[in-house]
């Protein structure tokens, strides 16, 4: 008489890449939070950028397609936007993954304390006093807010956020690739110095005026 009741047995799965996870072991939630709370999906991207296999785990799930949760360090929404770059078979090759990933976490991985760091890392001189800027991405982002070179100038020099739209003055500054703090204005600066040359030609047409008619009284 036989014991067997028809069920199949399980099949111990082969080792690899998930034996070495940190997430191995842990209560998985963890690393499925909710895309919009993003305490959340941060504390499970921490637990991600110290793992060994963060590479082979972003492979996987670029791979498949999955839809939910933090996986190698990338979030439901980055995947989404890589996906849109890429075609699906490119992720079979773990360099492609791995220079996605590193592109894509780049500011995670590698945060930087102030928006004087970033200034700092993305500009160099030019002759003549100018400042360029070095990056080959048109913008950065800090803290969640996104800022042009031109606008990150400007705030780290003033300590404020500009007004409108933040250029540079060509009657100062004749580089045009120059984002020298003293060689732009926000709106509200050229509307002022807009305001202080007609004040100022005034008073010249004035002072023009009062000596023509001194002389004509002489």
């Amino acid at each position: 008489m036989t014991h067997y009741n028809g069920s199949v047995p399980e099949t111990k799965r082969k080792p690899d890449w998930r034996d070495q996870a940190a997430c191995g072991g842990n209560d998985t939630d963890v690393w499925f939070p909710h895309p919009t709370n993003h305490r959340d999906v941060q504390a499970a991207k921490q637990g991600c950028f110290s793992c060994p296999v963060m590479f082979q785990c972003a492979q996987y799930a670029l791979s498949s397609r999955i839809p939910d949760g933090v996986w190698g360090g990338l979030s439901e929404g980055q995947r989404n936007n890589i996906h849109k770059k890429h075609r699906t078979d490119e992720f079979n090759h773990l360099p492609v993954v791995r220079e996605t990933v590193l592109h894509t976490l780049r500011e995670e991985l590698n945060p930087v304390t102030s928006l004087r760091d970033l200034w700092d890392d993305n500009t160099r001189p030019l002759p003549g006093g100018h400042i360029e800027w070095a990056s080959e991405s048109t913008h950065v982002t800090w803290r969640g807010i996104t800022y042009t070179p031109k606008q990150l100038a400007f705030i780290v020099d003033r300590g404020h956020k500009a007004v409108g739209v933040v250029r540079r003055l060509p009657e100062m500054c004749p580089v045009v690739e120059c984002i020298h703090p003293q060689h732009i204005a926000d709106n509200e600066e050229r509307w002022h110095r807009k305001q202080a040359e007609e004040r100022a030609a005034a008073q010249a047409a004035a002072r023009a005026q009062y000596a023509a008619a001194e002389q004509v009284a002489v």
